[in-house]
Protein backbone atom coordinates (compact mmCIF):
# COMPACT_ATOMS: atom_id res chain seq x y z
CA UNK A 1 0.00 0.00 0.00
CA UNK A 2 1.20 3.43 -0.54
CA UNK A 3 1.62 6.30 1.86
CA UNK A 4 -0.91 9.09 1.83
CA UNK A 5 1.68 12.10 2.82
CA UNK A 6 1.26 15.35 4.05
CA UNK A 7 0.19 17.41 1.12
CA UNK A 8 -2.00 14.36 -0.44
CA UNK A 9 -4.11 13.86 2.84
CA UNK A 10 -4.44 17.40 3.14
CA UNK A 11 -5.77 17.54 -0.46
CA UNK A 12 -7.95 14.13 0.23
CA UNK A 13 -9.18 15.75 3.55
CA UNK A 14 -9.64 19.74 1.64
CA UNK A 15 -12.98 20.12 -0.60
CA UNK A 16 -11.53 19.14 -3.53
CA UNK A 17 -13.02 17.56 -6.41
CA UNK A 18 -11.56 14.12 -7.56
CA UNK A 19 -11.70 12.30 -10.61
CA UNK A 20 -12.06 8.94 -10.39
CA UNK A 21 -11.31 6.28 -13.14
CA UNK A 22 -12.60 3.03 -13.87
CA UNK A 23 -12.16 0.33 -16.54
CA UNK A 24 -15.70 -0.17 -19.09
CA UNK A 25 -16.24 -4.06 -19.69
CA UNK A 26 -14.56 -2.77 -23.26
CA UNK A 27 -11.27 -1.95 -21.84
CA UNK A 28 -12.05 1.81 -22.11
CA UNK A 29 -11.43 4.39 -19.60
CA UNK A 30 -14.59 6.11 -17.68
CA UNK A 31 -13.87 9.04 -15.56
CA UNK A 32 -16.62 10.48 -13.23
CA UNK A 33 -16.13 13.67 -10.76
CA UNK A 34 -16.18 12.05 -7.16
CA UNK A 35 -16.33 13.91 -3.66
CA UNK A 36 -13.49 12.15 -1.79
CA UNK A 37 -12.93 11.54 2.16
CA UNK A 38 -10.27 8.99 3.93
CA UNK A 39 -9.94 5.97 6.17
CA UNK A 40 -7.26 4.51 7.35
CA UNK A 41 -5.12 5.46 5.07
CA UNK A 42 -7.57 4.53 2.32
CA UNK A 43 -9.66 6.33 0.41
CA UNK A 44 -13.43 6.46 -0.09
CA UNK A 45 -15.96 7.30 -2.29
CA UNK A 46 -19.37 6.87 -2.51
CA UNK A 47 -22.33 6.43 -5.83
CA UNK A 48 -25.33 4.95 -6.16
CA UNK A 49 -26.01 1.09 -7.33
CA UNK A 50 -27.05 1.17 -11.07
CA UNK A 51 -24.80 3.92 -12.22
CA UNK A 52 -21.67 2.77 -14.58
CA UNK A 53 -19.19 3.18 -11.65
CA UNK A 54 -20.14 0.11 -9.82
CA UNK A 55 -20.87 -1.96 -13.14
CA UNK A 56 -17.35 -1.40 -13.77
CA UNK A 57 -15.69 -1.96 -10.40
CA UNK A 58 -17.56 -5.15 -9.70
CA UNK A 59 -15.62 -6.37 -13.44
CA UNK A 60 -12.19 -4.82 -12.71
CA UNK A 61 -11.09 -3.26 -9.11
CA UNK A 62 -8.46 -0.86 -10.15
CA UNK A 63 -8.52 2.79 -10.62
CA UNK A 64 -7.26 5.46 -11.12
CA UNK A 65 -7.83 9.29 -8.93
CA UNK A 66 -6.25 12.53 -9.92
CA UNK A 67 -6.52 16.25 -8.40
CA UNK A 68 -5.25 20.10 -9.52
CA UNK A 69 -5.26 22.74 -8.13
CA UNK A 70 -7.11 25.33 -9.41
CA UNK A 71 -5.00 27.79 -8.10
CA UNK A 72 -2.00 26.34 -9.67
CA UNK A 73 -3.07 23.81 -11.87
CA UNK A 74 0.79 22.81 -12.06
CA UNK A 75 0.49 21.39 -8.39
CA UNK A 76 -1.32 17.89 -8.89
CA UNK A 77 -1.59 14.51 -7.21
CA UNK A 78 -2.17 11.10 -9.45
CA UNK A 79 -3.21 8.03 -7.33
CA UNK A 80 -3.56 4.39 -8.84
CA UNK A 81 -5.17 1.85 -6.29
CA UNK A 82 -7.63 -0.61 -6.04
CA UNK A 83 -11.02 -1.26 -4.30
CA UNK A 84 -10.58 -3.34 -1.25
CA UNK A 85 -13.55 -2.80 0.40
CA UNK A 86 -17.60 -2.32 -0.78
CA UNK A 87 -20.48 -2.10 1.23
CA UNK A 88 -24.24 -0.88 0.84
CA UNK A 89 -26.55 -0.02 3.69
CA UNK A 90 -26.62 2.64 6.71
CA UNK A 91 -23.08 2.43 6.76
CA UNK A 92 -22.97 3.15 2.89
CA UNK A 93 -25.96 5.64 3.78
CA UNK A 94 -23.90 7.68 6.77
CA UNK A 95 -20.70 8.24 4.29
CA UNK A 96 -22.86 9.81 1.58
CA UNK A 97 -24.03 12.29 4.40
CA UNK A 98 -20.72 13.02 5.54
CA UNK A 99 -19.37 13.51 2.27
CA UNK A 100 -22.44 16.14 1.66
CA UNK A 101 -22.07 17.83 5.14
CA UNK A 102 -17.89 18.10 3.98
CA UNK A 103 -18.54 19.22 0.42
CA UNK A 104 -22.28 20.98 0.76
CA UNK A 105 -22.21 21.92 4.41
CA UNK A 106 -25.78 20.44 4.10
CA UNK A 107 -26.12 17.50 7.07
CA UNK A 108 -28.43 14.86 4.59
CA UNK A 109 -27.56 14.39 1.17
CA UNK A 110 -30.16 16.31 -1.09
CA UNK A 111 -30.34 14.82 -3.94
CA UNK A 112 -31.32 10.58 -3.34
CA UNK A 113 -33.71 9.41 -5.43
CA UNK A 114 -36.79 7.43 -4.43
CA UNK A 115 -35.53 4.27 -4.06
CA UNK A 116 -31.77 4.40 -4.20
CA UNK A 117 -29.24 2.72 -2.87
CA UNK A 118 -25.99 4.09 -2.02
CA UNK A 119 -22.42 1.90 -2.15
CA UNK A 120 -19.35 2.87 -0.58
CA UNK A 121 -15.96 1.58 -1.93
CA UNK A 122 -12.87 1.88 0.41
CA UNK A 123 -9.85 1.96 -2.27
CA UNK A 124 -6.06 1.14 -1.25
CA UNK A 125 -3.73 3.63 -2.71
CA UNK A 126 -1.07 1.72 -4.47
CA UNK A 127 1.14 4.47 -6.48
CA UNK A 128 1.08 8.02 -5.40
CA UNK A 129 2.69 10.92 -7.88
CA UNK A 130 2.27 14.55 -6.11
CA UNK A 131 3.76 17.75 -7.73
CA UNK A 132 2.79 20.19 -5.36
Amino acid sequence: MAELTGEVQAALEGKNFWSLATINPDGTPQNTVVWVKTRDGKIVVNTALGRRKPRNLAQNPNVALSWFDPDNPYSNIGIQGKVVDTYTGPEAEADIDSLAKKYIDQDVYPWRKEGEERVTYVIEPTYVHARM
